[in-house]
């Protein structure tokens, strides 16, 4: 059952790829992308005019591996670029995840720069029409971040990336 649950949560990702058009590495730079559920991909960040960055895919690939939880070292690059921001939006598990409420949507990030970053979020949640904020944690400089949340996303958007500052 937990099977069929989670396929049916990453197959119906694919239903609203025609919207949103940050589903492989390219050369577009913005200030932010939506991407869907089930995706690996690595940014670069590049300056803009706002003192913030705006950025570009350079990795992407689809990414359909169901992980436990806190065992996500081995999801990242062993050697990875420098300058960079690796993502990694998909399902994750408690124990052994061998019951639903074991499952939770995962971001993990990891911040391949030598500062720390701040940036904003926003979800695309299964059961509703638009995106909406929700908080993430500043990246700080060559560590592992998890975002967990209980339930179902169809798609994250990242923006407004840029130095972070504790107040």
């Amino acid at each position: 059952m937990k099977y069929f649950f989670y396929s049916l949560i990453f197959f119906s990702s694919f239903l609203f790829t025609n919207k949103l058009t940050a589903q492989s590495a390219n050369d577009t730079i913005a200030n932010g992308m939506a991407f869907k559920l089930g995706s690996k991909l690595t940014l670069k960040l590049v300056k803009n005019i706002q003192n913030s960055f705006d950025y570009k895919v350079i990795k992407y690939s689809e990414f359909t591996e169901q992980f436990k939880i806190f065992e996500t070292e081995k999801l990242f690059e062993k050697n990875p670029e420098k300058e960079t921001i690796e993502v990694i939006f998909g399902i994750g598990y408690y124990k052994e995840g061998k019951d639903e409420k074991d499952f939770q949507t995962v971001m993990l990030s990891k911040n391949n720069y030598s500062f720390p970053l701040q940036f904003d979020a926003e979800i695309k949640v299964w059961n509703k029409e638009e995106f909406e904020a929700t908080s993430v944690t500043p990246l700080n400089p060559g560590t592992r971040h998890t975002e967990l949340w209980p339930y179902k996303i169809d798609y994250i958007a990242l923006i407004n990336f840029r130095n972070y500052t504790s107040k």
